[in-house]
């Protein structure tokens, strides 16, 4: 059967850094998990995943902000909170390239040869 449409609209969220699934996906590739393992560290089932990817990713003001951000995501979805905090840290490197990316996710450029260069 294909993929339900809140799932892609969650693996979407993934690449995005607005939403929380971003810094999930950036966690889950530096610890080599699946999703299976990323829902067992988190505390709840694979089928959560797609909703708290959905959610947004905690604000970074201040160590207060992050964690009333945190807590109030793992409390809607009866998360652990401190993997959840260890989860979506702020990894500065990966937002960085994300931001300076001019291209859209998807997006495809195309090189040619070209004999009249100046």
């Amino acid at each position: 059967m294909s993929t339900a449409p809140f799932e892609l609209l969650a693996a979407r969220a993934s690449i995005d850094p607005f939403f929380l699934g971003f810094r999930l996906a950036e966690f889950a590739a530096r610890e080599s998990l699946n999703d299976a393992a990323l829902a067992a560290r988190l505390g709840c089932d694979v089928a959560t995943l797609a909703h708290v990817r959905m959610c947004r990713a905690p604000r970074t003001e201040s160590t207060a902000v992050f964690g009333e951000d945190v807590t109030c995501v793992a409390t809607k979805f009866g998360l652990n909170v401190k993997a959840l905090a260890e989860a979506t840290k702020l990894i500065p490197a990966a937002i960085a390239r994300d931001a300076t990316n001019p291209e859209p996710a998807g997006a495809v450029l195309a090189a040619r040869d070209r004999s009249d260069v100046p």
